[in-house]
């Protein structure tokens, strides 16, 4: 077979459903175990995972067999099934947003943005974000899985 040299690096952010901020103390340290776990499972680098309340950011590099969306699903699903098992109850429930981005991230970027998600409670506290890579406040129809071309304009540069 012959030689593939495949070198991606993805950034990817989503969110609660409606920006519930229910990522807090031990429902978000089991989250992002959750995502670390699902990420070795499926056979991807992680580089980077940080957020605030109500969204996550992740910066990895997926096999080339693997697919962005199928990645998502599987992060997202083991993610809130689990979470409700360990934590649900009848006045409690977690559910991610159906939406997410993803951002391709060039190799002189990948210290920058590393440090982007792993500051995301600072950046979120002084206001040094990035509006390009957090999800927007409340879209008209924020739980569509498709964006429209103005809000994809309004996504501003992809870091590449």
């Amino acid at each position: 077979m012959a030689h593939v040299y495949h070198r991606n690096f993805t950034h990817f952010v989503w969110s609660t459903w409606d920006r519930a901020p229910l990522l807090e103390g031990e429902i978000e340290r089991d989250a992002y175990a959750l995502i670390r776990a699902q990420c070795t499972q499926m056979k991807v680098t992680l580089y980077a995972l940080g957020g605030v309340a109500d969204h996550v950011h992740l910066l990895v590099s997926l096999p080339r067999t693997l697919c962005l969306s199928d990645f998502m699903e599987a992060v997202k699903g083991v993610s809130s099934r689990a979470l409700n098992d360990t934590h649900g109850s009848p006045t409690w429930a977690f559910k991610w947003q159906g939406s997410y981005s993803d951002h391709s991230v060039s190799a002189s970027h990948m210290t920058r943005v590393r440090l982007y998600i792993e500051n995301q409670k600072q950046h979120h506290a002084d206001s040094s974000l990035w509006p390009s890579c957090e999800p927007p406040a409340k879209l008209p129809n924020a739980n569509s899985d498709a964006l429209s071309d103005s809000d994809a304009r309004a996504g501003g540069d992809l870091l590449s």
